[in-house]
């Protein structure tokens, strides 16, 4: 038995460098790896690609290059940045796709990257984010004192996804929500201000087309609607039962980390319109309290914190509805659980939903108060 296992092993590493051998080889410094790709609309609607990838020559003054173009297609590009790259250009190691606000203000311009989807070598994990703002501005940004710019967006995407604050939103995620009749689109969004930074989710139509934008205070209610928590979740409100914010030290907010959070879904039809009804259970610790531990006790505090998180929810959803949007996938919940009314309005769910009745109902339980009282 172990003389087959051993003769199996040798067998499988022969044919490993045999398969190894049979491809052509190309030198690194003789590639030119690109690690983000950019796809942007310029003032008179010209399609603009821009790509960025490491440089490897040691006597290069910069270890990063970057070019942008016009082209007719993301594939039509390439033989332009052939001409202009060191070395021969490859997309097989892409890490970010950065796609300009201004393209996703046309409900048409998904097919734009079907050379993405079609090409093999091309990652479906590859992470799409939105630029508010021209895409050059990033591309072409050096940070100083950081990693590399594709390392760079790559790091802020992750940790505001494990923080519960940005969408996971890659190639593979991206096409099943624009072929999901179900649920619409949402995309993580950058900002170039002083540096690039995380600002938020962008919501988009069942065409693709940019509806809202979801600032990064906010964006955890998005998730949390979703049943998305990911490894750390903090959330800072202010308790407006208890007045006014006293001046410049908005002395009545409160954060706290929720170190659990399940959110269930009961969804049935009744008198023609589907109703929704969530249970958002949570487990806190409070991490700041900003006014007095005597003005109320900590049964008081959980009724007065599920107030605060049951409206600014039923806010959120109520502007889903009047948008007409599906970001939190409720026509998914329809479609496994009320089957043949879903099948009715199927082509205009949007519509649907719109007039769907939504109830949202949060309970809280604080597990600690803090080491100091």
């Amino acid at each position: 038995m172990r003389q087959s296992r051993l003769v199996q092993a040798s067998l499988f590493v022969f044919l490993a460098a045999m398969l190894t051998g049979c491809g052509s080889h190309v030198p690194l410094e003789d590639l030119t790896i690109s690690l983000i790709l950019g796809v942007d609309l310029d003032e008179k609607n010209n399609l603009v690609i821009s790509e960025s990838s490491p440089v490897f020559n040691q006597d290069a003054k910069q270890n990063i290059e970057s070019y942008q173009l016009k082209a007719e297609t993301v594939r039509d590009s390439r033989k332009y940045f052939d001409a202009l790259a060191t070395g021969e250009v490859t997309a097989a190691k892409i890490q970010v796709l950065l796609i300009g606000k201004r393209v996703l203000e046309h409900e048409d311009w998904f097919p734009v990257l079907d050379t993405v989807y079609r090409n093999p070598t091309f990652s479906l994990n590859t992470r799409v984010v939105v630029v508010d703002g021209p895409v050059s501005d990033v591309m072409f940004y050096v940070p100083p004192d950081k990693p590399q710019m594709p390392l760079h967006l790559k790091e802020v995407i992750d940790k505001n996804i494990d923080r519960t604050r940005a969408v996971i939103s890659t190639l593979q995620v991206l096409h099943r929500q624009m072929y999901e009749s179900g649920m619409t689109p949402s995309l993580s969004v950058i900002k170039k201000e002083k540096d690039v930074e995380f600002t938020g989710v962008v919501l988009l139509d069942k065409k693709g087309k940019y509806v809202d934008t979801i600032d990064a205070q906010n964006s955890a209610f998005l998730l949390i609607l979703r049943d998305e928590k990911k490894q750390e979740l903090t959330l800072t409100i202010p308790m407006t039962s208890l007045g006014e914010g006293g001046g410049i030290f908005h002395k009545n907010q409160i954060s706290f980390d929720v170190s659990r959070v399940k959110t269930d879904v009961k969804t049935s039809y009744n008198k023609g319109k589907f109703d929704f009804k969530y249970q958002i259970a949570m487990t806190v610790n409070v991490a700041e309290r900003l006014f007095p531990a005597g003005r109320v006790n900590q049964k008081e505090l959980e009724k007065m914190i599920e107030k605060e998180l049951k409206n600014r929810l039923e806010d959120m959803v109520k502007k889903f509805q009047a948008n007409k949007i599906d970001p939190i996938g409720l026509g998914i919940h329809a479609r496994a659980y009320q089957y043949e009314q879903y099948k009715k309005v199927k082509p205009h769910w949007d519509e649907a939903f719109a007039e769907s009745n939504i109830d949202v109902s949060v309970d809280v339980r604080i597990k600690s108060m803090g080491a100091v009282n």
